[in-house]
Parts: structure tokens; C-alpha cells; sequence
């Protein structure tokens, strides 16, 4: 009996995340974790028509709002009471405004880090004592070569792959950036100019943080590529199907590494 749980499942790349883990026979119950209550039934539905007959996997879906403390609670809450343990987490939730959106730069900070960065790691710290529990638990955090680390200047570089850094102190440099983009300083001081991919550099520091501080548990980080999803206008080349691979494989493969970046089916260099 082992469980999975997807975040963000009721569409795009977390669908077919889901869709695959159900479809490898290697769970008993994948958990949807998605915020639109009707998105997120149908989705489980829908997968379950899938991979019925194919496994004996069930599929459920349980509201969570990435970024909304509260229903983190709540969530972690029911999990502890239903199975007792998480053996697999898939951090795929996330979000980006369009290119088009007129929001300045200066506005679009907040939302994209507090869902990507700071939701993110929020939930992830609540979940880990049920992770801890699991059998060969497994991280996998979905990032973005948005998220490259060159996209610093050296000295942040530094910063962000120094192997002390922790959770506590990645948060204070996340939080630095936000304050620097209010001050308009942000590019003096040698941060990026994108806002998601700062959010994406940090999850990924964040991942070779927990790998590091959880030995029991091999933790990585993908990118799924530029796929043909509502997040990209469906302009990718690359399918959410194929998409999806670079997180299912890390999650389900035998000996996984930890503390990698996975990107075109393989381990890449952040």
C-alpha cells in the first residue's frame, strides 16, 4: 500500500503525473490535490476511468490551495488520518502570469513567489513528517530551467549553492529579492528579472536543502520543458504527456538520486 499525492493534478503536466504514477501499478491511492473542487472530482474521475482494469490504484481527489496555509493544515491533516503516511509528492502546483498580463513587474512578485516559493515550501515542511513515514518516500519537486542558477549574479550564486544554507535562510534571500524588486534595486543588487524564475531557482535550492536534511528520503527536482499547456497558451512544442515524464521518473524509478535536477528524461546541471 503505498500513496501518492499530486498538487495542481486537475490539469496540464499534474494530470498526466497523476495519469502515470496510476498507471505504473506502484500505488494503492493517488490523492489530487488541486483548488477547484468540480476541476479536481472530474479530473479524478477521469483518471480513474483510466487506469481501471489496468490496476486496482484508486483515485481521489482533496481540496488544497498551494500558498493558503490553512487548507495545507487541512490537507496534511486528512492524509495523517486516512493512510498514516505520504510515500510519494509530487509539488507540481504553480503559477505564472501571461506575457500579455499588464501587471508591472513590480506587482506580479508577491502572487508568483507565494505560490511557487513560499507555498510550496510551506506545504512541503507540513507534509515531511508523513513523507518520513513513508516506503522508499520520495520528493519530487517541479521546477523549471527558468529556474537556472546563472541567473544571479555569482555572489547570490554563492548564496543560494553554499551546503549550509538551510530552509530558513533560502527564505530570507527570497525575501530579500522581494523587498529589493519594491525598492527597485533588485537588478543592482544582482538579482533576475523574472519573477517566476527566481520563484523556480528557489524551489530548486530548496530541494537540495531538504536532500540533504532528509537522508531517508531521495528528493529532486525537474523541468517538465516548454509544453502545450494552459500555463504556456498551449504554445509549447512538447506535449503535458511527455512533459509529465520528467517528474514520473525520478518518482518512480529503482535507486533514484537525490538533491538532482532531472530535465529531458535525464540528470541535468542547474
Amino acid at each position: 500500500n503505498r500513496v501518492a499525492v499530486v498538487t495542481g493534478a486537475n490539469k496540464g503536466i499534474g494530470y498526466f503525473i497523476a495519469l502515470q504514477l496510476g498507471l505504473s501499478g506502484l500505488f494503492s491511492n493517488i490523492i489530487l490535490g488541486c483548488r477547484d473542487i468540480q476541476r479536481g472530482t472530474t479530473a479524478a474521475n477521469e483518471i480513474q476511468a483510466l487506469v481501471q482494469g489496468k490496476t486496482d490504484t484508486k483515485i481521489e481527489f482533496s481540496p488544497l490551495v498551494i500558498g493558503d496555509v490553512a487548507t495545507h493544515s487541512t490537507f496534511c491533516e486528512k492524509m495523517e488520518a486516512e493512510f498514516g503516511k505520504v510515500d510519494v509528492l509530487v509539488n507540481n502546483a504553480g503559477f505564472a502570469y501571461k506575457g500579455a498580463d499588464p501587471t508591472p513587474f513590480e506587482g506580479q512578485t508577491e502572487k508568483t513567489l507565494s505560490i511557487n516559493y513560499f507555498g510550496l515550501v510551506d506545504f512541503t515542511e507540513q507534509i515531511l513528517p508523513l513523507v518520513r513515514k513513508g516506503s522508499d518516500p520520495r520528493i519530487v519537486n517541479v521546477a523549471s530551467m527558468a529556474g537556472r542558477l546563472g541567473q544571479v549574479s555569482p555572489e547570490l550564486q554563492k548564496k543560494f549553492t553554499d551546503d549550509s544554507l538551510t530552509i530558513e535562510e533560502l527564505n530570507t534571500l527570497l525575501k530579500q529579492f522581494k523587498s529589493d524588486v519594491q525598492a527597485g534595486t533588485y537588478k543592482a543588487a544582482g538579482w533576475s528579472s523574472s519573477n517566476y524564475g527566481m520563484s523556480k531557482l528557489g524551489v530548486i535550492a530548496a530541494t537540495k536543502i531538504w536532500a540533504r536534511q532528509e537522508p531517508t528520503i531521495k528528493i529532486n527536482a525537474c523541468c517538465p520543458g516548454y509544453c502545450a499547456t494552459d500555463m504556456s497558451s498551449h504554445k509549447g512544442p512538447r506535449s503535458a504527456d511527455d512533459g509529465a515524464k520528467n517528474a514520473v521518473i525520478p518518482a518512480t524509478m529503482e535507486n533514484p538520486p537525490t538533491g538532482e535536477f532531472f530535465r529531458d528524461y535525464k540528470i541535468a546541471k542547474w
